[in-house]
């Protein structure tokens, strides 16, 4: 609330002065005792209550009627119904912003994210002086103070994005806060265009909230429903279905579009594919339409990456998808030794034959997909290996002989005394664990503990690693602390050596499909800045559906497909969403230009109070208290 015209307040102080007039009144009266009164107040005591009643009353009609003339003239406004609604007084407000590509669905020519942004900025504005805010944007997923005053607009995690959102991950986060904060009033606020996927990502059904409820936090939501104005009409979605698929020559990649017409129209389809610009028109029928796209690629043309387009319409976050494509060759895995009889006993142990092993299908044989290599130091990478594990590459590195020394005693040596089941070669998740309790080990060499990315994932019985891994780039590396051989340990058995070698081309061939198609958000990029886009200079790989490329390779992000779901849920669906929690829901069904920004004044009221007030002092002034008596007087009864 605020005035258009504040010098009047300061003469709010003037509404005492009946008071003040009253007072010096009462001063220029003394009081003389007379015998003959006396008896007459006592006659007439309670007609003299009524008239103390009546004055009180009259002076407070001329103090109010003063004060509601003052405030009148102050001009004082609010902004409409959006004020009341966010004039709480909290102690804590949560604000979860919704920065997903469904957001960007253009109303009345302004996308939900703007009108987000303008109501947001009009709620901060009506907060108290007191009230702390707290911003969570669905990107970064980062609680973060707001100062006081500040343009929301101006900030950089409002932009827009083709991302997803998870509101109920979001809200779980706000919930945390509110009671690490130990507040006694809190409100998340929530605008949001209603989309399902954003409430409910997986199909699943509405969270379970009762835990919060036991709080000593009153806590309640507010949301802010941007959808309630009619969406633009002419929006179409492109859509990759799949991954590429390369037969030796070319890629092969099928997109959908999504219409939300079924007229017949030709559609333009803008490609970029190895810097150079294409346009074809697709003819389509129907509010989907699918098709496959064929792109040639030359023999010597190991990288390949292509966007496809659309002409920009309501929502122009859904309009643009990315391939790339790596041919990272055969080698999934790699082992390196320092002795070519170890790479012998190696190759011998992936040999098909009986034993306690796992299978890895298709009659194809492991020793194919690993390449072998001898090294004089175990810590030493050429380029090349640098690159190729960056890339993705899975390496078993092992220790010369002759950095091996004896460990335990003689005859026993040392087994394994603990090993992770949950990382790595070691894990177990829908697979049987690795018999690392059969072990035994005579020599081995010191592994370093310490190291970015390092883990060391079995330990010997004097705590000594035994296999540690450590990640590098997109790529994996495991180092063993002894050799397969007979003379130095069990490992030559097979039980342990062969199904982590096969595990390891498990991990080779998933880390090489790293690098191609994926969503927006699954990838783990490292520093942001060392990725660049392949064709718009102001892409993020956070954000923006495009191809990326850095020093190990190239990568396509996209949005999820969910964020082309129009299913939405209705109001209350959404207070089911939110039960128990307190859940209130602010619709604007107002233009978007108009009562936004429109304010209430409170002139013409304030002053019809003004008038009230003077007529109840004019029928006070009016109003004949005493009422004659319809008995005869004492005195004329005894005449």
């Amino acid at each position: 609330m605020s005035a258009l015209s504040p010098l009047f307040l300061w003469l709010i102080p003037l509404a005492l002065l009946p008071v003040i007039i009253h007072l010096l009144n009462r001063l220029r009266y003394q009081t003389v005792k007379w015998a003959a009164m006396m008896f007459l107040r006592s006659a007439d005591r309670d007609a003299s209550r009524r008239a103390k009643i009546r004055q009180w009353l009259i002076l407070a009609s001329r103090c109010l009627m003063l004060l509601m003339f003052l405030l009148a003239l102050s001009r004082l406004q609010s902004k409409g119904k959006l004020a009341r609604f966010f004039d709480s007084g909290s102690n804590l407000v949560v604000i979860l912003f919704d920065r997903s590509a469904s957001m960007e669905q253009l109303r009345g020519g302004v996308s939900g994210r703007e009108r987000a942004l303008s109501l947001l900025n009009q709620g901060l504005s009506e907060l108290g002086p007191g009230a702390r805010v707290i911003w969570m944007d669905s990107v970064t997923g980062e609680l973060m103070p707001l100062p006081n005053a500040i343009d929301l607009e101006r900030l950089p995690m409002v932009k827009p994005s083709a991302t997803s959102s998870d509101l109920s991950a979001m809200l779980r986060s706000a919930l945390q806060e509110i009671a690490r904060a130990g507040v006694t009033k809190a409100e998340v606020w929530i605008p949001t265009d209603r989309q399902s996927s954003a409430w409910l990502p997986d199909g699943a059904n509405p969270p379970d909230w009762s835990e919060w409820t036991g709080m000593n936090t009153q806590i309640t939501l507010r949301l802010l429903d941007v959808a309630e104005v009619v969406p633009d009409s002419g929006n179409r979605a492109l859509q990759l279905v799949g991954s590429p698929v390369w037969n030796g020559e070319n890629l092969t990649v099928q997109l959908r579009l999504l219409r939300d017409t079924a007229a017949p129209e030709s559609v333009p389809l803008l490609i970029n594919f190895g810097g150079l610009s294409l346009q074809e028109e697709i003819m389509v029928e129907g509010p989907a339409f699918l098709w496959e796209q064929t792109l040639p690629v030359q023999a010597n043309q190991n990288q390949v990456q292509a966007t496809f387009a659309l002409p920009a319409d309501s929502n122009p976050a859904d309009n643009r998808v990315a391939i790339s494509w790596v041919d990272r060759g055969a080698d999934k895995a790699s082992v390196d030794s320092g002795d070519a009889f170890v790479d012998r006993v190696m190759r011998a142990a992936l040999l098909p034959r009986e034993g306690l092993r796992e299978i890895v299908g298709n009659g194809v044989v492991p020793a194919s997909e690993i390449r072998f290599q001898i090294r004089e130091e175990m810590d030493t990478f050429s380029p090349e290996d640098q690159l190729w594990v960056e890339n993705g590459g899975v390496m078993l590195m092992m220790p010369t002989l002759a950095e091996l020394s004896p460990v335990g005693t003689d005859d026993q040596g040392l087994g394994i005394d603990s090993w992770d089941e949950q990382s790595g070669v070691l894990a177990t998740e829908q697979r049987e664990p690795l018999r690392m309790d059969l072990l035994r080990i005579y020599e081995a060499t010191a592994l370093p503990e310490e190291g970015e990315d390092l883990q060391v994932l079995a330990r010997m019985e004097d705590n000594s690693p035994f296999l540690t891994l450590q990640k590098i780039g997109e790529g994996l590396v495991y180092r063993l602390a002894t050799l397969p051989l007979r003379d130095v340990s069990n490992l030559d058995a097979g039980y342990v050596i062969v199904p982590m070698l096969q595990r390891m081309l498990t991990e080779g061939g998933g880390q090489a499909q790293r690098f191609g198609t994926h969503s927006l958000g699954s990838v783990e990029l490292g520093p942001v800045a060392n990725w660049q886009s392949m064709g718009r200079p102001d892409s993020s790989p956070l954000l923006d559906v495009d191809s990326y490329q850095s020093e190990s390779g190239i990568l396509a992000l996209n949005r999820q497909e969910l964020e082309d779901r129009s299913e939405s849920l209705s109001v209350l669906e959404l207070q089911e969403w939110a039960k128990p929690l307190d859940l209130r829901v602010f619709e604007d069904r107002s233009k978007v230009d108009s009562e936004i920004n429109s304010r209430f004044e409170f002139t013409s009221l304030l002053a019809l109070l003004g008038l009230i007030f003077l007529v109840i002092e004019s029928w006070l002034l009016t109003r004949n208290i005493r009422r004659p008596s319809k008995t005869a007087s004492a005195w004329s009864a005894s005449a």
